[in-house]
């Protein structure tokens, strides 16, 4: 009677489903480029509780980081995170470090959700588009 009771529990339980995210690293890994769009048909989720993740965890995180000067590096990491350094699960944190060296962090947790654009390109553009309306009075 017991272990009914307990094949009974456990088909009603459902299963925990762990959040799927996209790792790559655009300084080792082609298909995870720094200066172009992320394509998410190269890149494939990953599972943030499997042995194919490089850290478990319950959340997605992107990480830009860009270096001082026109010339400067950007590099662009996506991969699971186990917790957040502000302890939330979803923002954005923003750093310059010693060097001059951006750095954005972004926390989420839906799947696949460490795809987006860097908010700081986002604003670059939106202040060069507000510079060529004001420049060309559109």
């Amino acid at each position: 009677m017991n272990c009914l009771l307990l094949l009974t529990l456990l088909a009603i339980i459902p299963p925990g489903i762990a959040i799927q995210c996209y790792q790559c690293d655009s300084n080792e890994d082609i298909s995870c480029p720094s200066s172009e769009a992320f394509d998410t048909k190269v890149n494939g989720l990953i599972d943030c509780n499997s042995f194919e993740a490089n850290v478990p965890g319950q959340f997605c995180m992107k990480r830009y980081q860009q270096s001082p000067g026109w010339n400067g590096w950007i590099k662009i990491t996506r991969r699971c995170a186990s917790r957040t350094s502000s302890g939330v699960a979803w923002g954005c944190q923003w750093v310059w470090d010693e060097a001059g060296v951006f750095t954005e962090t972004c926390y989420c947790d839906q799947d696949g959700c460490n795809t987006a654009p860097s908010s700081a390109v986002i604003n670059y553009m939106l202040l060069v588009l507000a510079v060529m309306f004001v420049i060309f009075n559109i």
